[in-house]
């Protein structure tokens, strides 16, 4: 799908994907009060880059909440097997935040609830108003927001993906991403899925009866099919129904939590020139700070407001 640069409307920023591939990156980066700043340095990097390709696009950053989501409600054992975050990258994340609003850019963090659902709420509320969207990320349970107004720009590779592009890449279309998930599981999750049913077996149970729901209604044709172990698998979703169901739930985005679905008011606004002074000197970030001081840093272009 190719999107015309110059006319997309929006731009979210998974912006927890950036901060985790930006640590790992960058883990010896310190100031001369040992500071550490890889996380920061990389995040800024990337919206830096972001803001030369799509200069005329509103951009949003999107972070996690730092409190439980309604997903450890639901399952207590969600992303249980995720390590703490390292004290080196948790002392980053109030200045990175700082600094992403110092550069003009909005951020946006809601209480008890992931950045997935948040890109989802504000991205499907920009398509029902026929508004072009990129989600940049490179996490795949946002492939299923993928729409005709709604592409996903991976933040490593800088390729954008639409329907067909995610039919070859996860071997589905976007709207059976959670069915797909609901089957394997996701082991980055701790999502379970179905015991003994991997990502080819679930492919070949999607591709012949169409959905999670209608694998179920036509369950004693599964038993018939020309998978290896059939009826063993016909045991094993039996068996786990309800896990297979739940894990789908745990693996859907929403798309309408409570958030003021104006996307209009999260507006970019001109760097504070000041501050960006400040936290690059003080981070020793020395080629920014001189394009900031020859006022050749990037400036936002579209609908800004001056900040206060």
């Amino acid at each position: 799908m190719k999107f015309d640069k110059k006319n997309i409307d929006y731009l979210l920023v998974d912006g927890t994907s950036y901060i985790y591939r930006s640590y790992y990156s960058f883990p010896l980066f310190k100031n001369k009060n040992n500071a550490p700043s890889g996380a920061i340095y990389g995040v800024i990097n990337m919206l830096k880059k972001l803001s030369f390709q799509y200069p005329n696009t509103q951009k949003i950053i999107i972070f996690d909440s730092s409190k439980k989501s309604f997903r450890h409600i639901l399952f207590k054992p969600y992303k249980k097997n995720r390590p703490t975050i390292p004290y080196n990258l948790k002392i980053q994340i109030k200045p990175l935040y700082k600094i992403i609003n110092a550069m003009g850019f909005p951020i946006i963090t809601i209480p008890s609830f992931e950045a997935d659902d948040i890109i989802g709420t504000l991205a499907y509320t920009a398509s029902s108003q026929s508004k072009s969207t990129l989600i940049s990320t490179n996490d795949k349970d946002l492939a299923q927001l993928v729409n005709k107004n709604t592409c996903i720009l991976e933040n490593i590779s800088g390729k954008i993906l639409g329907k067909k592009e995610i039919k070859e890449k996860y071997g589905v279309l976007p709207s059976l991403i959670p069915d797909l998930l609901g089957l394997m599981g996701d082991q980055s999750d701790n999502i379970p899925g179905v015991p003994k049913i991997g990502k080819k077996t679930a492919l070949f149970l999607l591709e012949k009866f169409g959905s999670l729901k209608n694998i179920y209604k036509n369950f004693e044709k599964v038993s018939q099919c020309t998978l290896r172990g059939a009826k063993n698998i016909a045991k094993q979703l039996i068996i786990n129904k309800d896990l297979a169901f739940l894990s789908k739930h745990l693996a859907t985005i929403k798309k309408n939590i409570s958030i003021d679905k104006s996307i209009y008011k999260f507006q970019m606004s001109c760097p504070s020139m000041k501050e960006l002074l400040y936290y690059f000197e003080y981070y020793e970030f020395y080629n920014w700070l001189k394009l900031l001081k020859e006022k050749k840093w990037i400036m936002n272009t579209n609908n800004l407001k001056k900040k206060k």
